[in-house]
């Protein structure tokens, strides 16, 4: 199997890296560099991938030659998404949060790796940032630029998510791939997360947003859990879905049980005494490992 070297630029929790480890996508993955201002963030990196080096550092504060000492085969970015939310102000380059963006595209246009992969919401590929990111691969020689709108429900993952990727190479690419990963949401809830976690909505929170919440039942083979926002734990609303407990009672998906509909390994977790709160928003942050693999997979076993 061959070994691909990865950067992670706004690594968060290490959503890319886990969706390359065990060579679910047809590699051995050998992180030798994660980047992310949030220090929690960077402190789950380091609990889940020990060998990978990671440090909480801004993307325009990281010199373009320590990045192109790393000698990585694939750089990976996400990108912070506020700036083309549908939902947001939408002022994209304009927004003072899309500065450690436009740094990263100076380090793309000097590191030149030969695979470059971006994850944003849906609402970045009609945005300005889009057609600069483009315009800077293409004068880097990045022949080959595979764009997709994606949502994990498409690979039969009951989680939606969708977002926008991109996958560049100074090479080629094999066509796009959508490998199945058939799940049940049953399959992955916590049988012992009952009315003692803590995790049950109030009956007044519940009942003042009954038209708004978005319950799912466990029992529904067909069942598809929304997507779960930094938010969730905090916003009752559009951040994320509520298990239905029966009785008209309703409990939030534990900060766990969203790692598992994220695609995250089972052995994948969070260092003891991290609270729930931000756990739940470190979540929110990441990435669908189903969609990254598939997205992923157009990169060619043998380079």
């Amino acid at each position: 199997m061959a070994e691909l070297r990865l950067v992670e630029l706004y690594c968060g929790i290490g959503g890319a890296a886990a969706a390359l480890c065990g060579g679910a996508a047809g590699f051995a993955v050998r992180g030798v560099g994660a980047f992310d201002i949030s220090e929690p963030a960077i402190a789950v990196y380091r609990h889940n991938f020990p060998g990978h080096p990671a440090a909480a550092r801004l993307v325009d504060g990281i010199p373009s030659s320590r990045l192109a000492a790393l000698e990585a085969d694939l750089f990976w970015l996400s990108p912070p998404c506020q700036p083309y939310t549908r939902r947001g102000h939408q002022r994209h380059l304009e927004d003072s949060r899309s500065a450690t963006f436009l740094a990263a595209l100076g380090h793309l246009a000097v590191c030149r790796p030969p695979y470059v992969a971006l994850e944003n919401v849906a609402g970045f590929e009609t945005s300005p940032a889009r057609d600069r990111l483009l315009a800077t691969l293409d004068a880097a020689g990045y022949g080959a630029v595979q764009e997709r709108l994606l949502c994990p429900s498409e690979l039969g993952w009951p989680n939606r998510r969708p977002r926008y990727y991109l996958l560049a190479a100074r090479g080629r690419l094999e066509p796009p791939q959508s490998p199945r990963r058939p799940a049940r949401l049953a399959e992955l809830l916590d049988p012992g997360a009952g009315a003692a976690s803590g995790l049950e909505l109030a009956p007044e929170l519940a009942a003042r947003y009954a038209a708004a919440l978005d319950r799912v039942d466990p029992q529904d083979e067909a069942a598809l859990a929304s997507c779960f926002t930094a938010a969730y734990g905090r916003s009752p609303v559009r951040s994320g879905s509520y298990l239905e407990l029966g009785g008209g009672r309703l409990r939030r998906f534990s900060p766990e049980e969203v790692l598992r509909l994220l695609g995250f390994p089972a052995g994948f977790g969070f260092p003891p005494g991290i609270p729930r709160q931000l756990a739940w928003r470190l979540a929110g942050n990441s990435l669908s490992l189903p969609a990254v693999q598939a997205v992923l997979a157009s990169i060619p076993a043998t380079r």
